[in-house]
């Protein structure tokens, strides 16, 4: 396969060595000098030899993913190299890169939108010399192909946790997938973790620094952290380590490369190459403010092992020491090179320091002023992000409020309910809501039966019950069945609480003002809190309208009413329900979220100061079927079980308080296939003011490259 791509040329490096020889008189130890000095002169220029050629293949691993950006901006050029890559040989040409082989050693479908490709880079330097040096590097693409919008906005990203102000897991955190699908942990903050007992997590992200204390049942693409990466009691795999500053792994952890701007400790493991730039230059090492230091070795140091690790290659841009028996194939040090009490293993070594040799090692090392090239390790970025319930009231079909003392309820967008702003109502309710009262309702079983009053209607004024409630239609309906006709549902108590406990709740999306607390009941609803938002361990369950549907859906013994028909509300929302069909998009596709809370002063624009925002904490204790959002902070404990991807944004002054999961928590990304048409677990679309989304019909999107990781064979 030939790809018409034109990197800048490399200009090899060639060294001719001559020894001119000054007659048969030089005796024969003159002889074995002059043999000792062009071997000393030749293992320096192969050394020269061999960083350049690991130059070369660097920039042809680069000059390839370039290429790749090329290929994945439109359809056209995609599929015929998707073809190409499947069907042809594996030897590849391109042109401008000389003394380059390129091998395609794998290509495979990871995903129906994803694609993993693996080339094989040898490069040589100084060819045809006896100094001449070959390096073969494997690198791993992946590539995201070309694709058409539907008109819902960006495809959503893999990060099924993101959190500000860092993140405990304190108790068992279980990730479950469909086969194929991995995704990611960002935090903006320090992240602690002791163990993961299930799949699904490739990759860690942090902007402070990460702490992995414990097992894990599957392996890690990566674990990237703005300080240090600590990873120890476990027996697992991180085949990409990133620090900006220190990294130390122990106990059967292993990897495939590491990278630290400052020094790697490692005990035990297998490994593949390990990189330390060693603060240098002074300052590259660097941590976020007020991330946890973890890893106590300086950062000025560069590489030190303890018992027994195996490791493919080190490159440290100061000090190597050996603390222990360790198998090892090339070491580069600019400073000194260490050995205490062990029998390292090594196929060559260099210093640029000096050699401490222990006399029962007896190895060998050569000394050379050739630097360490390095890159170092970039940091971690979260994008910041706001949310504002009050921005949502647009959208809401029920909001609950206290205006003069009293319960008042918005009903706007219901099919089978004049919204509470329609001239046909009186101004009170026009400007402030429905009256939220017990009413006096006829029983459909007991028609001579004329005193029955049924809390939790919506009604056109504050009169005690009487008839004239369903006679003159005082009374509109009825928003929620709670235990007993004499409770509401929701209910709201003087700590400005409002509780809905009891059997369910009119679906659609209701909003209130203040904290709420859904205990007992099954629910189909996206809830909106403009303070803070608590899912007690009462029974029940919460299920957002995209994941219920048209007809409701049963799972896991708890059935959901469906949206637009059920036997329990004659009324359904419009946006969601119009033509007798379903709309998931509705609003924006916010049906595809159960929970959001927090917000910032009515009529604030862009957000507000972190002093004037309310609530925003979300606290989960059992089954969430759908996408949740804080404002502020998430906490688990219980049973949670969280159907969707968790978010928090920290826009409070939060102090120490960060994110928790404790006990037990499971995040379940495995949507059933009758479900996947309707419901996205990361919320299809970012909620803006208005709750619209981006992205036209019919829109090319161009794909995406990403060098996963790189390794020499």
């Amino acid at each position: 396969m030939s790809f018409p791509f034109s990197a800048k040329n490399q200009q090899g490096i060639a060294t001719i060595l001559t020894v001119v020889l000054l007659g048969l008189s030089l005796a024969s130890a003159t002889l074995v000098g002059v043999s000792h000095l062009r071997s000393s002169q030749e293992l320096s220029t192969s050394l020269h030899a061999q960083t350049m050629a690991q130059k070369r293949a660097w920039l042809a691993a680069d000059a390839f993913g370039e290429y790749l950006e090329q290929v994945i901006q439109t359809h056209g050029d995609w599929q015929a190299f998707d073809e190409a890559a499947r069907t042809q040989p594996g030897s590849l040409s391109m042109a401008g890169l000389d003394d380059i082989a390129l091998r395609l050693a794998g290509y495979e479908e990871t995903s129906p939108s994803a694609r993993s490709l693996t080339l094989h880079i040898t490069a040589t330097a100084a060819q045809g010399s006896r100094a001449a040096a070959t390096t073969t590097l494997e690198t791993v693409y992946q590539i995201t192909p070309p694709g058409l919008t539907e008109g819902e906005g960006p495809q959503p990203d893999r990060r099924v946790i993101q959190f500000r102000d860092g993140l405990n897991i304190s108790g068992d955190l279980r990730v479950l997938t469909l086969p194929g699908e991995r995704y990611q942990i960002t935090v903006d903050g320090d992240v602690n973790l002791g163990g993961l007992s299930a799949g699904g997590i490739d990759a860690i992200r942090s902007t402070r620094s990460i702490r992995f204390v414990g097992g894990s049942s599957t392996d890690f693409l990566e674990m990237h952290a703005n300080c240090d990466v600590q990873v120890s009691n476990g027996s697992f795999t991180v085949e990409n380590v990133k620090a900006t500053r220190n990294a130390c792994l122990a106990n059967t952890i292993n990897s495939q490369s590491i990278i630290a701007n400052g020094s790697v400790e490692v005990t035990g493991g297998v490994h593949g190459d390990i990189r330390a730039l060693a603060n240098t230059p002074t300052g590259v090492a660097q941590c976020a403010t007020g991330a946890a230091q973890l890893c106590s070795i300086p950062s000025s140091f560069g590489v030190r092992t303890y018992p027994s690790p195996r490791i493919a290659n080190i490159y440290s841009k100061n000090h190597v020491e050996f603390n222990s028996s360790v198998s090892v194939g090339r070491v580069q040090a600019e400073g000194d090179l260490l050995i205490n009490k062990c029998s390292p293993e090594w196929s060559t070594a260099t210093y640029g320091g000096s050699f401490t040799n222990n006399s029962s090692c007896r190895r060998s090392a050569t000394k050379t002023s050739q630097p360490v090239l390095l890159d170092p390790v970039p940091p971690v970025e979260v994008e910041p992000e706001t949310f504002d319930a009050n921005r949502l009231r647009d959208i809401a079909n029920y909001i609950y409020s206290i205006r003069n003392g009293e319960v008042r309820v918005e009903i706007q967008g219901v099919d089978g309910i004049r919204d509470s702003a329609e001239e046909l109502n009186p101004l009170d309710v026009r400007r402030n809501g429905y009256y939220f009262r017990s009413a006096n309702i006829i029983d459909p079983a007991n028609p001579g039966w004329t005193s029955r009053t049924v809390a939790g209607y919506a009604c056109i004024n504050n009169n005690a019950p009487s008839r004239r409630d369903e006679t003159d239609s005082h009374c509109v309906a009825r928003l929620g069945h709670s235990h007993n006709n004499t409770t509401p549902l929701p209910q709201f108590s003087r700590n400005n609480v409002w509780s809905f406990n009891g059997d369910s709740h009119a679906p659609g999306i209701v909003l209130v003002d203040g904290d709420m607390e859904i205990g007992s009941g099954t629910y189909t609803n996206t809830f909106i809190a403009t303070g803070n938002l608590h899912v007690n361990t009462a029974g029940g369950a919460v299920f957002a309208p995209n994941y219920a549907g048209r007809d409701g859906v049963t799972v896991e013994g708890h059935t959901a009413l469906g949206v637009c028909n059920n036997p329990v509300y004659a009324f359904r929302p419009t946006e969601f329900c119009e033509d007798g069909g379903y709309d998931h998009r509705a609003y924006g596709a916010i049906g595809n979220f159960a929970l959001l809370a927090g917000s910032c002063p009515s009529g604030s624009q862009g957000g507000c100061a972190s002093s004037l925002y309310s609530g925003g904490d979300i606290r989960v204790e059992k089954a969430v079927f759908g996408a949740t959002k804080a404002g502020n902070l998430f906490s688990s404990s219980g049973n949670a079980r969280l159907y969707g991807y968790v978010s928090s944004l920290a826009q409070r002054n939060n102090g120490t308080t960060i994110n928790m999961m404790g006990a037990s928590t499971t995040i379940n990304l495995q949507v059933p296939v009758e479900l996947q048409q309707r419901y996205d677990p990361a919320g299809g679309t970012v909620i803006n003011e208005v709750g619209g989304t981006s992205g036209a019909p019919g829109e090319a999107t161009p794909g995406a490259v990403e060098l996963r990781w790189g390794r020499y064979l």
